[in-house]
């Protein structure tokens, strides 16, 4: 495709010289205080790590239908090259993290901020789905994506040291507070999916970060009800459910909606996030080792038998193994001391896996993600507890 070769061309341009990398370059911010690592070398997943970045770079960034100077990730065939806000916030993680001199990043994550601001709706905040065209299908947000923008912006401030990226970040965590999150009289808080629907009566876990919120508390102490408010809901499903297995939707204590009450592709997404507060802050261990003692059970150790899509009681409902759920159980895996075994065999699978394809979007990016996550290339900038220090994290005072 001719994106894909520009893309190409300005990766060449950029190794030559053209550009530098920022404060840290990828992979040298690493390695995890808390959890297993697969049995290969740091060498070996760094490269495995950067080739699917690559690969996803190539694949999804693009500038069509974009305002000058902006990119924007696109959905590939199956959604018609839509973009959606959440591959925004992904992008722009993604880009602030695997930034380096063989292949900086900062145009690539200027570039998806501005097409983030180009799409804002009457609340600041990016509209949830634009066509192919540049066109808002939906003026809604999804706070997901939007937390994911504010922690990416939080993460530019520290790889191209500019103060700009940190004012955003920080006025972007008060819209979502403001217009994302819900409370009652008894002043408890719960997030939105977005800015005029859901609240007490549907919530989604998978949008909940914890690893996120235990940082941002300290510019607002409201994000540590929202952890609180999470934390609650993962014990309540990990008592209630011995396949540790969380729903895509849910009220806020733990109840059926109209929506979907089975571990499908927002579901899926949890054990990222509660790996990720693992691999930071050695939170969730039990919910993890719980979850990875179920996955080996069902599938009898071989993870090329996890099909995507579960009830909570563990009957499949799904019929492919693809990265969205192989990727996200081999991070659960991390926490699991007694699994070498299993977590060897998931990122063997993950690793495995074909990318591209007409749904290729959600399945390369989950899967990139889990990589960063396994490979210890996601580091925890602003630690909230006194860790052994087993990673080096040069330059990110």
């Amino acid at each position: 495709m001719k994106r894909i070769l520009l893309l190409a061309l300005c990766l060449a341009c950029c190794a030559a010289g053209h550009a530098a990398a920022g404060n840290l370059p990828f992979p040298e911010a690493k390695r995890p205080v808390f959890g297993l690592s697969p049995n290969v070398s740091a060498e070996v997943m760094d490269g495995v790590t950067d080739a699917a970045f690559l690969d996803w770079l190539g694949r999804y960034v693009t500038t069509e239908g974009c305002p000058a100077g902006a990119y924007r990730v696109h959905r590939y065939l199956a959604y018609d090259y839509d973009t959606v806000s959440e591959g925004i916030g992904w992008g722009m993680l993604i880009t602030a993290i695997m930034d380096n001199d063989a292949h900086p990043t900062k145009s690539y994550f200027d570039g998806l901020w501005r097409y983030y601001r180009a799409n804002l709706n009457n609340y600041g905040l990016m509209k949830w789905k634009i066509s192919r065209a540049g066109i808002a299908d939906d003026i809604e947000s999804a706070s997901d994506a939007d937390q994911n923008v504010a922690l990416a912006l939080f993460y530019a401030h520290k790889q191209w040291q500019d103060a700009d990226y940190l004012r955003a970040a920080k006025a972007l965590l008060k819209k979502i507070m403001a217009y994302e999150v819900a409370t009652n009289k008894r002043k408890e808080f719960i997030l939105k999916p977005g800015t005029k629907w859901g609240g007490f009566g549907i919530t989604n876990l998978s949008y909940y970060n914890p690893a996120y919120y235990r940082s941002w508390e300290s510019y607002d102490r409201r994000f540590g009800q929202l952890l609180r408010r999470a934390e609650m809901l993962y014990g309540y499903f990990s008592a209630h459910y011995d396949t540790g297995l969380y729903p895509d939707w849910c009220t806020s204590k733990g109840g059926s909606t109209y929506l979907s009450y089975n571990y499908t592709y927002d579901a899926t997404h949890i054990p990222l996030k509660l790996g990720l507060d693992f691999r930071w802050n050695g939170e969730h261990s039990r919910e993890l080792k719980k979850l990875t003692a179920w996955a080996v059970k069902a599938t009898q150790g071989r993870p090329e038998l996890i099909v995507d899509g579960y009830r909570l009681d563990g009957t499949p409902t799904g019929n492919y193994n693809n990265a969205p759920f192989v990727g996200p159980l081999a991070v659960a895996a991390l926490a699991a001391s007694n699994q070498q075994a299993w977590l060897d065999k998931c990122y063997a699978q993950l690793v495995g896996l074909g990318t591209g394809g007409r749904f290729g979007y959600f399945n390369d990016t989950l899967r990139l993600i889990s990589l960063i996550i396994i490979s210890g290339n996601w580091p925890d900038l602003w630690p909230t507890k006194q860790k052994q220090p087993e990673q080096s994290l040069r330059g990110w005072g």
